[in-house]
């Protein structure tokens, strides 16, 4: 397990030659200048862009909480606020 605070630095490793199949969207806390997508996630173009790349590599983007929550789909998520 690799732990990041956000999608930005997946996205450089994952460049950089790890291979990673699945990322678990935890958690990101809302700022000013980011849009909520859920009540615990908050993105801004920059992390969409990064979520984009990852999602066209064919990585799993899911969003849960805890593990218990239901897995949710970070690109339907992005989907629904899309400007």
């Amino acid at each position: 397990m690799l732990l990041f605070t956000n999608p930005t630095d997946v996205e450089r490793i994952v460049e950089g030659g790890v291979k990673v199949t699945s990322v678990n969207i935890g958690g990101m806390a809302y700022r000013q200048g980011k849009t909520q997508v859920n009540n615990a996630v908050s993105v801004d173009e920059k992390d969409i862009e990064a979520f984009k790349k990852l999602n066209e590599r064919g990585i799993e983007l899911e969003v849960r909480k805890v593990s218990t929550d239901p897995k949710l789909k970070m690109m339907d998520l992005i989907a629904k606020v899309a400007k």
